[in-house]
């Protein structure tokens, strides 16, 4: 008997100490935060001399830029002081040109002994040059077919080089997580849109439908990044067809009611007044109509909120009569945001990405059906009507007007 529980013992001991007999220390690992892929330069000559066989031009090669995490305390940092240790980055990249993302990513094996792990990968940017010229169902491919990399990744596209957004950051951050956490400002901003993963493109992507992802841009003076606007992506060609500028992101969310809060500021024309509103809730609903064959949408709009700022000439108590009158103020400015808006999706980018479609195909099914394959031409051409309706419901804690 006492045989057996050696036996069993020194089994159970063998299992346990076996648990980590492949393991690697996390200082002998690169970790992928970060990737940026732009379209790699090329000069006349090169162009050239890239040719295959037949005089066929070789595939198109995209520079991979890998933002990899540094340990904290690898390398001593730890034992540096706060000032030394605040200049210091945290982080390094590492770049290689290839028509391959796959065998850009294994070229890396022959400038550092450390192997690269996609585990904690945080962001993906693409540069407009590359995104307008490659379907972005060909650029996510390789992360969305890697079993080490979540399909959480998000995306984002930059008007610009994407290699540039991964080189600036403030002292003491890392740009590949302020890209992952600044979707959490949602409620302070709306100039900021959804994220959007890797795994909330698989199904737009497969359905030729058109989306938007956030647009970054890097701050060269700033030595910093910047959320300006969004860029659009055409379903129909896979690729970035352009972008909505930072007032026409503002416009698109409270199109959509994707606002989780922020600012609205406008100014009274009759004086040139300041009134900045502080939005709590918002809202939005479509109503498709469809009447002798022809469509048309009504946008209504709602919205809950405070004083931000009001000001005046002199001070003045905020009575019903002045706050009907800021009400409409700014609900002009919201009803011309949204018309800007509108009109660059129609008449410019001829793409449809606010939800009319979605809306057209759960209220008229058959109508939907009928013209869903070439939706986005039909959208150019749909009138639109809007109904806005801004609630103020408390002033802050003063009363009065400032002077």
């Amino acid at each position: 008997m006492k045989k057996w529980r050696v036996s069993i013992t020194f089994l159970i001991v063998c299992i346990l100490l076996t648990g980590c007999w492949s393991s690697t220390p996390v200082e002998e690992l690169s970790m992928e935060i970060g990737v940026a892929l732009d379209s790699a330069e090329q000069n006349e000559n090169e162009e050239a001399t890239q040719q295959g066989g037949g005089g066929k031009p070789m595939p198109k090669q995209i520079m991979s830029t890998y933002q990899f995490a540094i340990p904290q305390g690898s390398g001593g940092s730890g034992m540096k002081s706060g000032a030394a240790s605040s200049s210091t980055r945290n982080y390094y990249n590492m770049s290689e040109v290839s028509d391959s993302m796959f065998e850009a990513l294994r070229a890396l094996s022959l400038r550092t002994r450390r192997t690269p792990i996609g585990h904690h990968l945080k962001v993906i940017v693409i540069g407009e040059k590359l995104a307008r010229s490659t379907k972005f169902s060909e650029l996510i491919d390789f992360f969305s077919r890697d079993n080490d990399i979540r399909p959480s990744v998000l995306l984002y596209v930059s008007k610009g080089k994407a290699r540039d957004v991964l080189e600036n950051a403030l002292p003491g951050q890392t740009p590949s997580f302020v890209l992952e956490g600044i979707f959490v400002n949602r409620s302070r901003s709306t100039r900021i849109w959804e994220p959007v993963s890797i795994a909330k493109v698989a199904g737009p992507l497969h359905g030729k439908r058109s989306f938007m992802l956030q647009n970054v841009i890097s701050l060269e003076k700033e030595k910093e990044t910047k959320l300006d606007g969004a860029g659009v992506i055409k379903g129909k060609t896979g690729k970035l067809v352009g972008f909505l500028d930072a007032s026409e992101l503002e416009g698109m969310v409270w199109l959509t009611g994707k606002g989780e809060g922020g600012a609205l500021k406008a100014y009274d024309p009759s004086n040139n007044k300041l009134i900045t509103y502080e939005i709590k809730s918002l809202g939005s609903k479509y109503k498709a109509n469809v009447k002798d064959g022809k469509i048309s949408f009504h946008v209504k709009i709602e919205s809950t909120g405070r004083y931000g700022e009001a000001f005046a000439k002199s001070a003045k108590k905020l009575h019903d009569g002045i706050v009907k009158e800021d009400k409409a103020v700014l609900e002009k400015h919201v009803l011309d945001m949204l018309q800007v808006t509108v009109k660059k999706m129609q008449k410019e980018l001829h793409t449809e990405v606010a939800g009319f479609g979605n809306a057209l195909r759960i209220q008229h099914p058959a109508v939907w059906r009928s013209i869903e394959d070439n939706w986005d031409e039909t959208f150019s051409e749909i009138p639109i009507t809007y109904e806005v309706k801004l609630n103020i419901e408390e002033y802050g804690a003063s009363d009065t007007t400032a002077e």
